[in-house]
């Protein structure tokens, strides 16, 4: 066998000793997150004049201050009041697009009335970076690789060597994969697990390779994203 016969077998070899959790379900194209997301992805809610007509909108937080007024697309805006408290059953109202070949959240305030008031617009990855750091989750920033409509984080760790199969994995490994599994099943409806593990380096730490693909949508719940930083974290 030459070289390249080798480094196929090998390349096989890892291919058929890479685990996978997977469930595809249709992904929503909204759902709804408790009021708190907004604090967590760093935005103060404004209760604002628009043009005369009384509205809100979503701002950096600590950009603004009440009595502030300002122009903007041909409209005179003034800053009524920064809202301190919503009732606890508020809910915002979440959309995730593709637009100009990248993921975009769109955030609505739902009203007692039904009514949907868009807040912001932004890239997804942006926003999802933005808020993984303000809430430390610091494995997802780590990992994070891509978003769209899903949003794929890669974890690396180690060099590649020959894989082991299911049943020469550690128990924590086995426990990131059903830990995976139960993510996907319980809190996303979607998504893609994989895990390949290539052993202990001479230092006896774990070399391995983990990816995830989730829909970006479900990202955006600061409870779904605390779980799946958490598995990362078990990686360790």
């Amino acid at each position: 066998m030459n070289n390249k016969e080798r480094q196929i077998e090998l390349k096989h070899q890892i291919a058929l000793n890479t685990f996978v959790r997977e469930i595809w379900h249709e992904i929503p194209e909204q759902i709804e997150v408790k009021y708190k997301n907004l604090k967590a992805w760093g935005f103060d809610l404004a209760k604002i004049l628009k043009s005369g007509r009384e509205t809100f909108q979503a701002y950096d937080e600590h950009t603004i201050t009440a009595g502030d007024s300002y122009d903007d697309d041909g409209e005179h805006i003034e800053i009524k009041e920064i809202i301190k408290d919503m009732p606890p059953d508020s809910k915002l109202v979440i959309y995730v697009t593709l637009e100009d070949r990248r993921g975009v959240i769109k955030a609505y305030l739902k009203t007692d009335e039904g009514e949907e008031i868009l807040l912001f617009s932004l890239p997804a990855g942006e926003l999802l970076l933005r808020y993984f750091r303000r809430k430390k989750l610091m494995h997802l920033v780590d990992s994070f690789h891509s978003s769209g409509l899903t949003t794929e984080f890669i974890r690396k760790r180690g060099s590649e060597g020959k894989a082991y199969n299911f049943e020469a994995l550690p128990p924590k490994m086995r426990q990131v994969l059903r830990g995976a599994g139960d993510i996907v099943r319980k809190h996303t409806g979607s998504g893609r697990f994989s895990l390949v593990y290539f052993g202990e380096n001479k230092d006896k730490e774990d070399r391995y390779v983990a990816t995830f693909v989730l829909p970006t949508i479900y990202l955006f719940d600061i409870d779904v994203a605390e779980k799946i930083d958490k598995l990362f974290a078990s990686l360790r």
